[in-house]
C-alpha cells in the first residue's frame, strides 16, 4: 500500500472512532450540542440536517472525504519529520486541527458552528479529536509495520 491509501484509511479509521464517541456523547451523556457529522452539511447548507438521508451523507462527506483526506496529509507530512512518536504526531495534529478550525469558525460566524459551546461540549468534542489523533497514529504505525 501506498503513503496516500495508508494515510486515507488511517484517517478514516480515526473518524469512525471520534464519531462513536461524539454520537455516544450527544445522544446517551447529552453533553455535545451538535455532531460532528453536522460540520460537513452545515458548512454546506448553513443549516443543520433536517432528515435522515441528508445526515448520512453528512456522515460519508464527514468521515470518508474530510476525515480520509486529513489522514493523507498527515502521513505525507509525518514523511519528512520522521516516523519516530507517530501517535504523540497525531494526536497533537488532532488537537492543531481542532483549535484552527473552531477559530475559523468563529472568526467568519458560521451559523449553527460558532459561538460558545458550554464547557463541557467543548472538552467532549476536543477528546474526540484526541481519540481521531491516537487512532490515525496507531494504524499509520501498524501499516509501517507491515510495509517493513
Amino acid at each position: 500500500m501506498d503513503r496516500t491509501t495508508c494515510g486515507y484509511l488511517a484517517g478514516i479509521s480515526g473518524g469512525i472512532v471520534m464519531n462513536i464517541w461524539n454520537l455516544f456523547d450527544y445522544y446517551v451523556l447529552h453533553i455535545s450540542q451538535i455532531r460532528f457529522l453536522d460540520w460537513a452539511i452545515v458548512l454546506l447548507t448553513l443549516a443543520k440536517p433536517e432528515n435522515v438521508f441528508v445526515t448520512v451523507l453528512g456522515l460519508i462527506i464527514q468521515i470518508i472525504v474530510w476525515d480520509g483526506f486529513l489522514g493523507i496529509i498527515f502521513a505525507h507530512l509525518i514523511v519528512p519529520i520522521t516516523s519516530q512518536g507517530v501517535v504523540y504526531k497525531s494526536t497533537f495534529y488532532g488537537v492543531l486541527l481542532w483549535f484552527i478550525f473552531k477559530v475559523i469558525v468563529n472568526l467568519y460566524k458560521v451559523p449553527v458552528l460558532s459561538g460558545m459551546q458550554p464547557f463541557p461540549g467543548g472538552i467532549s468534542n476536543l477528546l474526540a479529536i484526541i481519540l481521531w489523533g491516537i487512532i490515525l497514529g496507531i494504524v499509520l504505525n501498524k501499516f509501517n509495520e507491515k510495509l517493513t
